[in-house]
């Protein structure tokens, strides 16, 4: 059997993990789910799965092939390894349709040959298609199939004594009892959504991505990486940006300039209103002179409107920092989300081997978060505000204003390492400030 679901239809979309060892009929009954379909491969002796399930937020498993489906709300969204973060992620092996075609992919060890399948697919419109067959197939018939059922994507199930189902009350049953499905409701809207899952729906999709990292450290100035910075201030932001913007955040042990380049790059970026990639300046490692080189940002040749851009450039800026403003370039990654129609930008924070700029920087690190946040909110003109950027006074400020009042030191440079020269001077104007002879 093979069904289309149409997205507008769909109620809620959920996997099941019958720990009770559940019939399917009974799963259906007590779930009063529309739709249910066997789900990826498991271990039938330990009764576990082995394909990648995440469930309700906890990682049941991460094996194998790490294609499948994240499920959001009531639309599952094709995905490499759940980097869009959904609590819920269906994964199997192999894929069986990408961009539309048949990708010609070998059966894995135990489901070659013809056997019953039971598969998953979705069309460019978010439609659903199920496949479920007890008559023995191969997957590139099925695969072709699923493609003339006009699927974007589509990703082979357990198959074998597996392979069970109920469509819309037309079931296709088997005595095996499995380890995990998905389950569909479609119909009419008995639940209605609470106030916190309207706010949700309605909120901005931004994903964020942290520069270089994967053996990259990016630009390097003394202890400072570029790499470990960029990571510091993705975290710090999804902070202020909770309960403000949905943020989903690339992975962190990756690199998704690498990525891009070699055709590793798994991003979905129509699920996506802003991308901000976050990086810092370098330049030639000047010395301090009492000016910050600054913030900036770049946006692609192409995108229509920079003042998000500039109120985050305006926000980082009144911590102190320079204000280079925004600027055109197609850096590659932005570059790919802007041909997916998505807003992007590139962000220098400051100039990672300024000593003026890292000293701002190293003293507001909070700050520099919440001053972005702060930019995307007035730049998106979203009604709730972030906490204000206020410049937060650095540990050493008070007593290096006292230092410098008393004529123990000019200060400069309150970070540098003391020299011995310079510490011997300072011990000696205390003890002629204390009367010494």
């Amino acid at each position: 059997m093979i069904t289309v679901i149409p997205k507008a239809s769909i109620r809620k979309i959920g996997l099941y993990v019958n720990t009770g060892r559940k019939t399917m009929t009974t799963i259906q009954q007590e779930t009063g789910c529309t739709y249910i379909l066997n789900g990826g491969l498991f271990d039938m002796s330990k009764f576990q799965a082995i394909n990648h399930l995440t469930v309700d937020g906890k990682v049941l498993s991460a094996n194998g092939n790490p294609y499948g489906y994240g499920i959001k709300g009531t639309t599952m969204i094709f995905s490499y390894g759940n980097n869009v973060k959904a609590d819920n992620f269906l994964g199997a092996y192999p894929v069986l349709v990408r961009d539309g075609k048949a990708t010609g992919a070998a059966a894995p060890v135990g489901l070659e040959g013809y056997r019953p399948r039971s598969a998953v697919g979705v069309t460019a419109d978010g439609d659903i298609v199920l496949l479920c067959e007890q008559g023995n197939r191969a997957l590139d018939g099925i695969a072709q199939e699923l493609v003339e059922m006009g699927c974007d994507t589509a990703i082979n199930l357990d198959g074998g004594g597996s392979a069970q189902c109920i469509f819309d009350g037309e079931a296709l049953k088997a005595s095996r009892i499995v380890h995990n499905y998905l389950l569909i409701w479609t119909g009419e809207q008995e639940d209605k959504p609470t106030n916190e899952e309207k706010e949700k729906c309605d909120m901005l999709n931004v994903l964020l991505i942290a520069g270089h990292g994967a053996g990259d450290p990016g630009a390097v100035s003394g202890s400072w990486k570029e790499a470990d910075e960029t990571r510091s201030v993705v975290s710090n932001l999804v902070t202020q940006l909770d309960g403000i913007c949905n943020v989903d955040v690339y992975p962190t042990e990756r690199n998704a300039y690498k990525d891009l380049k070699t055709g590793k790059l798994v991003v979905e970026w129509s699920n996506y209103d802003y991308v901000l990639e976050v990086h810092f300046n370098a330049f030639d490692g000047a010395a301090s002179d009492g000016k910050t080189k600054g913030v900036e940002c770049y946006v692609t040749q192409a995108e229509p409107g920079t003042a998000v851009e500039e109120a985050i450039c305006k926000s980082i800026a009144s911590l102190g920092l320079a204000n280079r403003g925004v600027k055109r370039f197609n850096w590659d990654v932005i570059r790919a989300a802007q041909l997916a129609g998505v807003s992007s930008a590139l962000l220098e924070v400051c100039f990672l081997d300024d000593p003026d700029d890292m000293e701002i920087y190293q003293a507001n690190k909070a700050a520099v978060a919440t001053a972005i946040a702060a930019g995307i909110v007035s730049g998106f003109g979203i009604q709730a505000q972030p906490p204000a950027p206020e410049p937060t006074q650095p540990w050493y400020q008070e007593a290096m204003d006292w230092a410098k009042a008393m004529g123990l030191m000019d200060g400069n440079r309150p970070l540098d390492n003391v020299t011995r020269a310079e510490l011997a001077t300072t011990l000696y104007r205390m003890y002629k400030l204390l009367g010494g002879a």
